[in-house]
């Protein structure tokens, strides 16, 4: 049995007193959410001109970044341009399948657990370009080893899905797909750049996928956004009710996801968190409290196989694809592209687009990369923690989570550390606790 991090010691009232005033001076600063590091300046000394290293006696994920989009979002924070012409589009996509052989040919014996493509928005790929992508994923797939619990995911728009494309989805071993909402209501969205569909066309698309032989449809919704409020999301919630989707994810709008001064509200985020959670739950989704993921089943946390095992179980991964993430216990990287037009990598002189540099990262750097993941679910496995850090975890931390707990902002239970209703509402605050008192004081 695990030992209780709770037992042993004596908190002295100065050491409770600090805790509580450095928890209080975040309560009410967005600088603290699930982005870590605060800015990239401050990882600069770990870089090395390596290869990230992996660890091959352990499983791993891949994951395909799609920068195209046919409009550009205002809100999105990841890399991104305007879908490019078709030669465009197909030398992208076959610079990633390559990247993906030479890495495949350099390690064998590869187990994947998961394989999830995403951007951008990967269906907005010409219908020639998205073929060469979903065949030659097909066929790598049909072959590679998988865990038990593999799922592959997409990301998709209802405006760029057609029948081919579902169709292709479907017979090269895609079974959930993820569809972007973000709000039914035009007025929260024409401001921000993004379109509404009407709900007879959504209803038809998850129909097809349905038919199709997709088992699992996400629709992802924000809250937070500029001109949201209660009544928009009651909006929101009855369009989930009649599109009746299988899983439903929830994101916080972050203010720095805006290019221009709008000021999120903490307090207006949380009472939006609470009424998606209690509506969404009335419907029939499985959800725990902070945790931003909602299933009509209660045994996959609403998840595809590569975000489940990432986001509780700190896995590693490699991302393909300009300006695409990777992990390992070793560190993190970065592909070609970060913070960089697109647009300068498409030329023909571009034939990879690998990472030449890594982040190599002492383990407690790793450890609050792991925090802010994992706190999209709302906690923290405690075993993990101790895998990364070892006795530093109990040695650094115990008085931490002893106030937290004492508090009534945490509970524990069994493996499990997860906020409570009270501490969700200054999760930032909360999960900075584990941050780097290094990188927080720069």
């Amino acid at each position: 049995m695990m030992e209780n991090i709770l037992d042993k010691d004596f908190m002295t009232k100065t050491l409770y007193s600090d805790i509580q005033e450095l928890l209080e001076s975040r309560k009410n600063s967005s600088l603290f959410n699930t982005s870590y590091p605060l800015s990239p300046s401050q990882w600069t000394h770990y870089i090395a001109d390596i290869n990230l290293p992996f660890d091959w006696t352990l499983p791993i994920a891949f994951y395909i970044h799609i920068p195209f989009c046919k409009q550009l979002c205002s809100f999105c924070e990841y890399t991104k341009m305007r879908l490019p012409n078709e030669n465009d589009q197909l030398r992208y996509v076959e610079n990633i399948i390559n990247d993906i052989r030479q890495f495949i040919a350099k390690h064998e014996n590869i187990m994947l657990y998961g394989f999830d493509i995403g951007g951008g928005t990967p269906t907005a790929l010409s219908e020639k370009t998205f073929a060469v992508l979903m065949n030659w994923f097909g066929g790598y797939i049909a072959s590679a080893n998988v865990l038990k619990d593999f799922e592959a995911s997409i990301e998709a728009t209802f405006q760029t899905l057609t029948i081919n494309k579902i169709a292709l989805i479907a017979a090269n071993g895609i079974k959930r797909v993820s569809l972007g909402l973000q709000s039914s209501s035009e007025n929260v969205l024409k401001p921000l750049h993004r379109s509404v569909d009407s709900c007879q066309n959504m209803s038809f698309a998850i129909q097809q996928l349905h038919q199709a032989g997709i088992d699992k449809v996400n629709i992802d919704l924000m809250y937070g956004l500029p001109g949201q409020s209660i009544d928009t999301l009651i909006r929101d919630i009855a369009t989930i009710k009649e599109l009746n989707p299988e899983q439903v994810t929830i994101y916080e709008f972050r203010t720095n996801q805006l290019a221009h001064s709008f000021e999120t509200n903490l307090e207006i985020c949380y009472q939006q968190y609470c009424k998606l959670y209690d509506e969404l739950t009335n419907l029939g989704y499985n959800g725990v409290f902070g945790q931003n993921t909602f299933s009509k089943k209660a045994t996959d946390c609403g998840l595809s196989s590569y975000l489940r095992h990432r986001m509780f179980d700190g896995w590693q991964y490699k991302g393909f694809g300009i300006s695409s993430q990777s992990m390992s216990q070793s560190g993190l990287s970065y592909n070609i592209g970060k913070n960089a037009p697109v647009s300068k990598y498409l030329s023909d002189s571009i034939l990879s687009y690998e990472a030449t540099k890594s982040y190599i990262l002492p383990s407690q750097e790793v450890f609050a990369k792991f925090i802010a993941v994992s706190g999209y679910s709302g906690g923290f496995s405690i075993s993990v923690a101790r895998k990364i850090l070892g006795n530093e975890f109990d040695a650094k931390y115990r008085n931490t989570i002893k106030f937290l707990f004492s508090e009534n902002l945490i509970t524990i239970k069994n493996d499990r550390l997860q906020l409570t209703k009270s501490g969700f509402r200054y999760y930032g605050a909360i999960l900075s606790l584990f941050h780097s008192p290094q990188i927080i004081q720069g």
